[in-house]
């Protein structure tokens, strides 16, 4: 599991380049490997829907909802809505709050006091 708000992504040494990844080739100069990395979880809701019909392999869990975030250093993601449906809204802060099986998972971000 995950530290709250850590999403583990590649980085290209020689370019710099973040990718969600996995990949051992860079896609902007070709460089390898690719250095995995951890960076901030925290981003802005971009769109979501709701899985009623679920694949075989994730049948138990529908309905659940699949989310894009466009994190804060750059990279668009997609994950699972982990937060109540009501708290879904364009533009919300969100943040990586753990993944299971390969499947990263999102949460409201929290206020820093």
């Amino acid at each position: 599991m995950l530290e709250n708000t850590e999403f583990v992504a590649v980085r290209c040494p020689t370019c710099g380049m973040l990718d969600v990844g996995p990949s051992s080739i860079c896609r902007s100069c070709g460089s390898n490997p690719m250095g995995e990395i951890r960076v901030a979880g925290t981003g802005r809701l971009v769109s979501w829907t709701v899985i009623r019909r679920a694949p075989t392999r994730f049948k138990g869990q529908a309905p659940y909802v699949v989310m894009v975030a466009d994190l804060d250093c750059g990279l668009r993601v997609t994950g699972r809505w982990a937060g109540e449906m009501e708290a879904l809204t364009s533009g919300v802060t969100v943040c990586c709050v753990g993944n299971q099986q390969e499947i990263v998972f999102f949460d409201l971000a929290k206020e820093r006091q």
